[in-house]
């Protein structure tokens, strides 16, 4: 606890000692310093302080997503994305090592339209492109949850079964690619047992509905363009 808890410490202090660096340089740092937390996690360390965990005010469950068809997803959507040059949203995972699931059945009628990212409870969950928090969420089947929108504001991205949220995180606030803004866990109706992070990706213009999008494929974001 001791050395993750150091880790973490050192990750978030450097934010703010670099905050004054390029967009690039800075981000760079982020992400290194995420994943040196979440190598720290694969060593043995699996647990982080009750003091870094902050749960927001259990909100209402939102409507199911919707698809309306003045937002189709396309092909563009995903190179968008992908020119932003996204970083795998937790940290020490590599882009080989997801899998789709996408297209899986949840129950039995409701697709997944995410992807589920195994890791170690509490290895943390980082902004996969820069942005801005636009909800932090509690439901009882995403669990504690993260929607920020991407730079460009056409992008919802939500993070979902997370164990805590970062900090001082708040709704509105501009986060840099890498930075670390929560932890991976298994609130909501994720198995106990199998700690992961759900990660969804919308195409939305609403902030105002921010449950609400036309679901694209995360994995194909972290793949080559054809």
């Amino acid at each position: 606890m001791r050395a993750y808890a150091a880790t973490f410490a050192g990750a978030f202090f450097s934010a703010l000692l670099y905050s004054t660096k390029p967009d690039s340089d800075h981000e760079a740092i982020l992400h290194r310093e995420a994943t040196a937390a979440g190598d720290s996690l694969r060593a043995g360390v699996t647990a982080a302080p009750d003091s870094f965990f902050y749960d927001s005010a259990v909100g209402l469950e939102p409507p199911a997503p919707d698809t309306p068809a003045a937002l189709p997803a396309s092909a563009s959507d995903i190179d968008e994305l992908r020119a932003q040059s996204p970083v795998v949203p937790v940290a020490g995972i590599e882009a080989r090592d997801l899998l789709d699931s996408f297209d899986d059945r949840r129950g039995s009628a409701r697709q997944h339209n995410a992807i589920d990212i195994m890791a170690p409870r509490n290895t943390p969950a980082i902004a996969a492109t820069a942005g801005t928090i636009v909800k932090i969420h509690s439901s009882v089947a995403g669990g504690l949850s993260i929607y920020m929108k991407d730079r460009t504001s056409r992008f919802m991205l939500m993070y979902g079964h997370l164990e805590g949220y970062r900090p001082g995180l708040a709704e509105g606030a501009s986060v840099r690619k890498g930075e670390i803004i929560g932890f991976v866990g298994t609130s909501g109706n994720a198995n106990p047992t199998a700690p992961h992070l759900h990660f969804q990706v919308m195409r939305s213009d609403n902030d105002t509905e921010w449950w609400k999008g036309t679901p694209l494929n995360p994995f194909l974001i972290y793949q080559p363009a054809r």
